[in-house]
């Protein structure tokens, strides 16, 4: 087969063709036709007038060998030997050619000089590399098989979810099957990257050819032009992308050949040339847990997906922030409570949240610490005696006025300097008034207050594992933060509505954390907490105290608003702990009062939490 272009057939031969009584047949064929088929036997050259055709051999799927374009042919082998063909030709578009038969084969090299040298040097060539050939298209079947080994078992589910977010990446991946420059798929551990990429290597290439995968340690030169080669017409996947090199980034961005290369990272990658397409975490599509806890309850073996959950079951599912591993962590979740409910419907009763421990491991706790402004002042006490009492805490969770509190904490300050540092504070050092007046204060003051006594500090840095809690503006939904500055992620989480001015962090708009998870057990219990100890110090009576002024007002309705949501985050708390803080309106001068009924409540439940340490060991 030849890999120049060559003017085959001009006036002067078609002259002498039509003269020696040898006919030029034409043909045209349609996108996905056969033109010839490996094992039989070609009396026909062809030569290509337009279009392309793609030369491939048939395993488990397709192996591309070439692409054939205007002024190449094809058959000659088998037309001038009598073998049979070695591989399989099909039209890419429409395609046209142009056949004659071997009498004309023979006198278009006798007439053309060029092509009868092309001839000769393309088919010793063929011979010279027939056993190279036979090595190349084993390799190619064993890596082709190897991969699609139990591929048949493994079934990549639809792209499940109404939200705004994913009918984005259902519309990015079929622009991005429409050509074959490099995708990255980008999002966190579970989102589903590796689905992704096999919908649009399925939309692509109609799964007739290879998709294959490749992790960035095995990649060599050698390695990556073999799987390359196998994964010609079709996609190859590399895992872990994050990992590459620099230099291998870039040799990637300039590929632009026959297979489609898909990088899957958790973080984006600096590539020019690339399509990207983000997947979100679960918990910023709350709207789709519903649709794919029913998909995964019938996979499981559920009759009717709408009978598949109690409304119950379902709120908890959507409370449940995800943290480690997105869409597969709730998948397993579904699993589990498919079996426990006995095929019957799945109730919250059935869902275990939470981390798989080893044997011999020690539980982890996990602090949620809850919103409601200066009454949060009791976690400083709460705090105080479980370190008295030399009780580990593992992972903090914490929204508004908690966030406040247990960043610091996590942030290596021991409970008696955070209440020495509250001795000193008022509502001057953490915010200021708000020109024009779109809201009445703003808390950018809180920034430095904050990096005054802990430093500039990142949440990830944090000796203790620390998550941060808002509300996203635009959406409502929560966006929860465990990278990047913690002062700032304090004072996006402590943004009191139409109060102080929405922050803008992590590219977003954002407000108090306490409209979306007011004492955040289930995101501390994602973290990978065993036992969840939750402080809830919210206003236990709306109709009791009196309200001074807008803002006492404006706080009252943010806790009716929570209540709810309170009651049935709190079923994923082993321990509650409720400090006594009253009725009364809260100043910075009841400080020494809110931080003793902190210390009081924890003294209390102290036996318990070491129980369940015992029991849980």
């Amino acid at each position: 087969m030849n890999n120049e272009q060559y003017p085959l057939i001009n006036a002067q031969i078609k002259e002498k063709l039509i003269a020696a009584g040898i006919a030029i047949e034409f043909y045209q064929y349609d996108a996905g036709e056969l033109i010839m088929k490996k094992g039989t036997i070609s009396d026909k050259v062809f030569i290509i007038t337009t279009g392309e055709v793609r030369v491939y051999i048939e395993q488990e799927v397709k192996i591309q060998l070439a692409v054939l374009k205007h002024g190449q042919f094809f058959g000659e082998m088998s037309c001038l030997t009598g073998d049979t063909v070695s591989a399989n030709v099909e039209a890419i578009g429409e395609v046209q050619v142009h056949a004659i038969g071997r009498e004309g084969l023979l006198l278009l090299m006798d007439e053309h000089s060029q092509f009868r040298m092309q001839m000769i040097n393309a088919m010793v060539k063929r011979i010279q590399n027939s056993n190279a050939r036979v090595v190349e298209e084993h390799e190619k079947s064993v890596l082709v098989i190897k991969q699609q080994e139990g591929r048949d078992e493994e079934r990549y589910g639809d792209i499940i979810g109404d939200s705004e977010a994913i009918r984005l990446v259902i519309a990015q991946v079929h622009a991005a099957a429409s050509h074959t420059k490099p995708v990255v798929i980008c999002g966190e551990p579970g989102t589903g990257k590796m689905n992704v990429a096999a919908k649009l290597h399925y939309l692509a290439a109609e799964g007739l050819y290879p998709l294959l995968t490749i992790q960035p340690d095995k990649l060599n030169q050698s390695e990556w032009e073999a799987t390359l080669r196998a994964a010609r017409g079709g996609s190859l996947v590399i895992s872990d992308a994050e990992k590459l090199s620099r230099e291998w980034l870039h040799a990637i961005d300039g590929t632009d050949g026959e297979t489609r290369i898909i990088l899957l990272s958790s973080v984006q990658l600096p590539l020019q040339r690339a399509q990207l397409i983000v997947i979100p975490p679960l918990r910023e599509r709350v709207e789709d847990i519903p649709l794919l806890a029913k998909y995964f309850a019938v996979r499981e073996g559920a009759a009717h997906a709408e009978y598949a959950f109690s409304q119950d079951a379902l709120r908890m599912l959507s409370l449940f922030p995800y943290l480690r591993n997105n869409v597969e962590e709730l998948q397993a979740i579904i699993k589990e409570a498919f079996i426990r409910s006995e095929g019957r419907m799945i109730t919250s009763g059935h869902l275990r949240f939470g981390r798989s421990r080893s044997e011999g491991e020690r539980p982890k706790i996990g602090l949620a610490l809850g919103s409601g402004s200066l009454r949060g002042l009791a976690h400083v006490g709460v705090l105080r005696v479980l370190q008295q009492e030399n009780i580990p805490v593992d992972y903090i969770a914490g929204t508004s006025v908690g966030s406040f509190v247990g960043g610091a904490f996590a942030a290596g300050m021991s409970a008696d300097d955070c209440a020495a540092v509250v001795a000193t504070m008022r509502w001057g050092q953490l915010v200021r008034p708000t020109f024009p007046k779109r809201s009445f204060v703003h808390n950018t003051p809180m920034v430095d207050f904050i990096e005054g006594h802990l430093g500039k500090r990142n949440i990830e840095d944090l000796p203790i594992p620390f998550a941060a809690v808002a509300s996203e503006v635009a959406t409502g939904e929560a966006h929860i933060m465990t990278r990047g500055s913690l002062a700032h992620a304090i004072s996006a989480s402590t943004a009191i509505p139409a109060v102080m001015r929405p922050v803008r962090f992590q590219n977003k708009t954002l407000i108090d954390g306490a409209v979306v998870h007011p004492v955040p057990a289930a995101l501390v219990k994602s973290m990978g907490a065993d036992i969840v100890i939750a402080v809830n110090v919210s206003a236990e009576s709306f109709a009791k105290g009196t309200t001074r002024h807008f803002i006492d007002s404006l706080m009252n309705t943010i806790d009716m608003m929570s209540a709810k949501m309170v009651r049935e985050e709190l079923q994923l708390a082993d321990i509650i702990l409720r400090p006594d803080l009253g009725f009364q309106q809260i100043g910075f001068k009841d400080m020494n009062f809110c931080i003793s009924a902190g210390e009081q409540v924890t003294r209390q439940s102290v036996e318990q939490v070491r129980q369940l340490l015992d029991q849980t060991s």
